[in-house]
């Protein structure tokens, strides 16, 4: 037991000093030339940090879906024990939201480590499974195989330390998933940040040249040179006298004699197109779906709903689906038992737009109790779905006039209770 806990210590990265953080700091800007990851980029760190943000705003429950009528009933389970306290030992719900996103949206996979107790079944031969957390792994290279029928994965950490499980028993959660066929990403399973890598290298090149093309502007204004026949040593000017003028001159002015005709230069500094710069952002965030003004935080409701809809939607689906199927047996999933997320916070309706469409539905039943508040963002209460008594059946809406003209007021029985007592 000790030797599989250090092992899972190793792969979750807890053998050495760390800092499990979710804070990206956006006001730190690249001007070195630029290497080969992706999130020393300010750009790329603000947009991966919009889309995790929204996703931690979240709530994800253990539910029962039941049909006719429809509703959703609130698991008291052991999951929910789990979500609403410490989902592991360093953080709670929106920190492992917020870390789980932020390994897919750079990695493209994001492997989660269920632990659990298997706990006798009273009376039974059969064990059940009791949830003690959930663990993101960012440390480990994995394999995938096959070994007696059973699709198997094996974790390797950074310090050599194997762990090997049933791939079953991994949350595993995908973007990108098409190219290869067990893993998000590109055919290697990999993020492909190839093209997003050239727009970084360019933009660094820009961003170096505009100190250096303003401080060039600013250094030489012109020269000055002697009219007389000086001796040779002193019209002679090495490299690094040259270079001692040109910096220490308050007025830029560089004197290669001592007396007296002043030849101006004019060196200005290149204006970059604001176009070209643009473009290279916008394909930078246009990676991660994120537009300029959520970039900036200044965005309308629609602008915000194409965001949602684009960038944090789907990861929210493909995060509720990888828990629902490791979680549950095929036998529960029958029974309807599934992970849901809630967004009361974050919402692609306006919450003016979804109070709208709840309360056009709510005396007719289109929606049921749980639906509405779903749509609202807030988790079932349990309470029945109430009709109003004032509407009647489509089928039977014209014999219900029929019936009231001919008494001449409203009848004082339905149509079907007055063909009743015809017949009797």
């Amino acid at each position: 037991m000790g030797t599989l806990k250090n092992a899972i210590q190793s792969l979750l990265g807890w053998d050495r000093e760390s800092n499990y953080n979710r804070i990206i700091n956006a006001n730190s800007v690249v001007f070195s030339s630029f290497g080969k990851d992706i999130t020393a980029s300010d750009i790329v760190k603000t947009a991966v940090h919009r889309v995790a943000e929204e996703v931690s705003k979240c709530n994800l429950k253990s539910v029962t879906e039941a049909q006719n009528p429809r509703r959703i009933i609130v698991a008291d389970d052991d999951i929910n024990a789990v979500f609403a306290g410490r989902v592991n030992p360093l953080c709670g719900l929106k920190d492992f939201l917020y870390k789980v996103a932020y390994i897919t949206l750079l990695n493209r996979n994001c492997f989660i480590y269920w632990a659990y107790n298997e706990v006798q079944i009273e009376g039974r031969d059969t064990v059940r499974r009791v949830t003690r957390g959930f663990y993101p792994i960012e440390t480990a290279s994995i394999k995938l195989y096959y070994a007696d029928g059973e699709m198997r994965a094996e974790l390797t950490g950074k310090n050599g330390i194997v762990l090997d499980l049933p791939y079953s028993d991994l949350i595993h959660i995908r973007l990108g998933y098409g190219a290869n066929q067990y893993l998000g990403g590109d055919a290697n399973g990999r993020a492909d940040f190839r093209a997003m890598l050239g727009n970084l290298q360019t933009l660094s090149v820009i961003k170096e040249s505009i100190p250096k093309a303003l401080e060039s502007s600013l250094s030489l204004k012109g020269i000055l040179s002697m009219k007389t026949v000086a001796d040779a040593d002193k019209r002679t000017i090495t490299r690094e006298e040259f270079e001692k003028h040109l910096f220490d001159s308050k007025y830029g002015i560089v004197a290669t004699d001592y007396e007296s005709e002043f030849q101006p230069i004019n060196i200005s500094a290149t204006d970059i197109p604001s176009n070209t710069l643009s473009f290279i952002r916008d394909e930078i965030l246009s990676f991660f779906g994120v537009s300029l003004p959520i970039y900036l935080g200044k965005y309308t409701d629609d602008e915000y709903t194409a965001f949602y809809q684009t960038a944090v939607e789907g990861l929210l689906l493909q995060i509720a689906e990888a828990f629902k199927i490791t979680l549950f047996t095929p036998r529960q999933l029958a029974y309807g038992r599934t992970i849901k997320y809630y967004d009361k916070i974050v919402q692609s309706l306006s919450f003016a737009r979804r109070q709208e469409i709840a309360e056009m539905t709510k005396d007719d039943a289109l929606l049921s109790r749980d639906e509405r508040r779903e749509l609202l963002g807030f988790d079932p209460d349990g309470e029945p779905t109430r009709v109003s008594l004032n509407y009647i059946d489509v089928s039977i809406a014209n014999q219900y006039q029929l019936t009231s003209l001919s008494q001449g007021k409203k009848p004082t029985a339905t149509p079907n209770d007055s063909n009743k007592e015809d017949k009797e």
